[in-house]
């Protein structure tokens, strides 16, 4: 049905209110939070940019350090455009950081756009506040990972594949294969997604376009799609795959871990993640009865969606809720609708203001309660969640000591001291650590408090520079905030 323009007018002030929303959302815990680098695979994507980077020619390599190179495990698009942000914010960290911070706040667009034409308006503002306000959002909003971008491609994808199976205009029938292209070229998962896509279309939307008129674009963008990533890996992986990434899934494969994350996921992760508010109303906005004409064939389309993503995550075998970002969002879809029909109901009973608009109250005050306990943890004297010791580590080794391989458990020492590191095997002994790092030519041994004296016990002792062995001569203690100690010691007769 056409929109009055009127309503489009309306609409259009929803979104730009929404968007100014989580752009100040988020720059709050962008200054908030100072940021790190905080596990190994955003390092990958940040090399890969500067990989890009260097290869176009316009970044210097600093004498002593290595040359980045293209990581073929990497999914090509998160770090290329990392890299092409790079040309906006010189240092590629934050490059990376900020296509994930766009990618944030431009969420807003899919997700109240996917909610209006499912539920309508009302239900629409609310899912996009939910999106501009969840502070775990906000929070991957400024971190280099891929998340943020995935989950925008995810969304886009989902709701133009919708509108090209209902209305079949043109325009929107070739816009949602590239987007599932894109999450493709983002996540290993969006391969499975880019095959998943139309046949879930298929069985569940039908509409006045004929399946054919949607599905030729689609094939002809995935075939593509398909084709140029084993152009890519082929050039950097020497093998004609189109995701190099799922052999290494397929590879690593547990039955006993697969089940118990399968379970993880089902009994914490949703229930956690979406937290009381969203899950009390999810119940609401799945089962209600229609109060308007309900688009089932769309719900059951994202519901599958759901399940492919949610599939497809098991295989990582692990139970991290960043694996089931998109399945989140779009659950949240309707917690939003169940809050709208409970606003409904309420005006209906004859309340008043402040009991009619309830719901939306404990949904922004928990928002923000969750948003102060997250920040506040970084300024009330407790350890960061942000592991902003192994920068300073790493940095003053850069900037004082001569470049060497360092060993240590995490790479981000090594990345921010821009020297290689390896490191020991969990059930090392001292000794067998210490014979691991003199056989690698290691020059440096680091230890850190906050993750490797749990998980290698034995390099615990290192941590008091006087249980050091001789073999190893003690240069610096970095103690900027509790339980959070990083040692700096050099290897003698390590170097080499």
């Amino acid at each position: 049905m056409r929109k009055t323009s009127l309503e489009t007018g309306g609409r259009g002030r929803d979104l730009l209110c929404l968007l100014l929303l989580a752009l100040a959302f988020r720059v709050l815990f962008l200054v908030a939070m100072p940021r790190v680098l905080d596990n190994a695979d955003a390092i990958h994507y940040t090399e890969t940019a500067r990989a890009f980077h260097e290869t176009w020619g316009h970044a210097v390599v600093p004498p002593g350090q290595r040359p980045y190179v293209i990581d073929p495990k990497i999914p090509v698009l998160y770090p290329l455009f990392g890299a092409l942000a790079s040309y906006l914010v010189p240092d590629v960290e934050w490059a990376c950081r900020l296509v994930s911070f766009i990618s944030s706040v431009l969420l807003i667009f899919p997700v109240y756009c996917l909610a209006g034409d499912l539920h309508g308006r009302r239900t629409a503002r609310i899912a996009g506040l939910i999106v501009a306000l969840w502070p775990w959002l906000a929070d991957y909003a400024c971190r280099v990972s891929t998340e943020a971008t995935a989950v925008l491609w995810w969304v886009l994808g989902a709701w133009l594949l919708i509108r090209a199976a209902r209305d079949g205009g043109k325009a929107v029938r070739w816009a949602a294969p590239p987007a599932f292209a894109a999450l493709h070229f983002t996540r290993p998962e969006g391969t499975v997604l880019l095959i998943a896509a139309p046949v879930a279309a298929a069985l569940f939307l039908r509409g006045a376009c004929p399946i054919r008129r949607w599905l030729t674009p689609y094939l002809v963008v995935t075939a593509a799609a398909l084709a140029g990533s084993m152009l890519y890996n082929h050039a950097f992986a020497g093998a004609a795959s189109a995701n190099v990434r799922v052999a290494y899934i397929v590879h690593e494969f547990d039955m006993l871990r697969f089940g118990q994350t399968a379970l993880t996921t089902v009994s914490d992760v949703f229930p956690i993640m979406l937290g009381p508010v969203l899950f009390l109303f999810l119940g609401v906005g799945l089962l209600q009865p229609r109060v308007r004409k309900r688009d089932f064939g769309a719900e059951f389309f994202l519901l599958s969606l759901c399940a492919v993503q949610w599939g497809a995550s098991l295989f990582v075998l692990s139970p991290a809720p960043r694996y089931l970002m998109a399945p989140l969002v779009v659950l949240a879809l309707w917690s939003a609708r169940g809050m709208d029909l409970t606003m409904t109901e309420t005006v209906k009973a004859g309340r008043g203001r402040i009991v009619t608009a309830l719901p939306v109250l404990v949904l922004v005050l928990s928002m923000l309660l969750a948003a102060f306990t997250t920040l506040g943890a970084e300024h009330f004297g407790r350890r960061p969640r942000q592991p902003r010791e192994y920068k300073a580590a790493g940095l003053w080794m850069r900037d004082n000591l001569p470049p060497g391989l360092i060993f240590t458990r995490k790479p981000q020492v090594g990345f921010y001291a821009a020297m290689p590191s390896t490191g020991p095997a969990l059930d090392d002994s001292l000794e067998e650590a210490l014979a691991r790092a003199r056989n690698a030519k290691a020059r440096y041994v680091v230890v850190d408090e906050r993750y490797t004296a749990q998980t290698v016990p034995a390099l615990r002792p290192l941590l008091d520079p006087a249980q050091a062995p001789p073999e190893l001569e003690y240069l610096k203690t970095f103690d900027l905030y509790p339980k959070t100690r990083v040692v700096v010691y050099s290897l003698r007769h390590g170097e080499g």
